[in-house]
């Protein structure tokens, strides 16, 4: 992407709903930080309008980000899809060069970036991470810790079954855990990450038992709204470290950017306080 025009650029998400998306206040901060001329548009479309704007509009935009339900709907559009968004079975970042359209997913990297920015010390090779769910986001952040060869990576999800499709894609590089020993397992781990939506908006919140951790625990919620979920209240009671899920919205967005036009914005104090402000 870099190599196009930078003048006028035509950014946007695909998504359905979008009313909660914060991806426009990103991203226009960074064209205006960076001096670029351009809009970020939301395009709010159900499967019907999926298909109007391939079919009819899609060369009209540089880059395309993508958010439910439709991160694995467009793999069917791409002329090109990278090794992590085949991996991860995701989509929420398009490309278009030379009229080629290249599907790619940075959520991964985006959280891995997020936590490095949080512990640039963090000792993978020796971890052992919980990931607390069997969707999307799991996978990304499953694919992410494995590429940093960690130690080990157990899997848990409240629904049995929607872990095999995780042993297809990771087959033995994973550890699979019962919902029901969850809680008399927590000091086995010094990184735990809910990839579930329970907690969003304060609703149906969930919490773990934090009475025996390891020291040092981090304890990563990728539930952004609000800032600080019961899970996280109560870890930071019991002297864990708390993440929250700015950190990964953020840095998915910048490698958006990265990808199309060639720069890494800087994740400011100020870009947090916009979106925090939102919340």
């Amino acid at each position: 992407m870099s190599s196009q025009k930078e003048n006028n650029l035509k950014f946007g998400i695909i998504g359905y709903p979008l009313s909660h998306t914060f991806s426009p206040q990103i991203h226009e901060h960074w064209l205006k930080s960076y001096g670029k001329s351009g809009t970020y548009e939301i395009l709010e479309v159900d499967d019907l309008g999926l298909d109007n704007l391939f079919n009819n509009n899609i060369h009209d935009y540089n880059g395309l980000n993508v958010t439910i339900p439709h991160k694995v709907r467009v793999f069917k559009y791409m002329q090109e899809v990278s090794e992590s968004a085949k991996i991860i079975g995701a989509i929420n970042c398009i490309t278009r060069e030379n009229n080629k359209l290249i599907g790619s997913n940075t959520d991964a990297d985006g959280f891995m970036d997020g936590l490095l920015a949080f512990d640039k010390g963090l000792d993978f090779r020796n971890m052992k991470a919980l990931v607390i769910g069997a969707g999307g986001a799991s996978r990304a952040v499953i694919y992410s810790l494995l590429m940093k060869s960690t130690g080990q990576v157990t899997v848990t999800n409240r629904s049995p079954g929607r872990l095999a499709s995780l042993e297809e894609i990771f087959e033995n590089k994973i550890h699979y855990m019962d919902w029901e020993k969850l809680n008399n397992s927590i000091a086995e781990f010094n990184l735990i990450i809910n990839c579930t939506s329970q907690g969003m908006y304060a609703k149906n919140g969930f919490t773990l038992d934090f009475s025996s951790i390891q020291q040092g625990l981090v304890v990563i919620d990728l539930v952004y709204n609000p800032l600080e979920t019961k899970l996280l209240t109560d870890a930071r009671y019991h002297g864990c470290r708390i993440l929250n899920g700015i950190p990964m919205l953020l840095n998915q967005a910048a490698l958006s950017w990265k990808i199309w036009l060639g720069i890494k914005p800087e994740i400011t104090n100020d870009l947090i306080k916009i979106i925090e402000d939102k919340i």
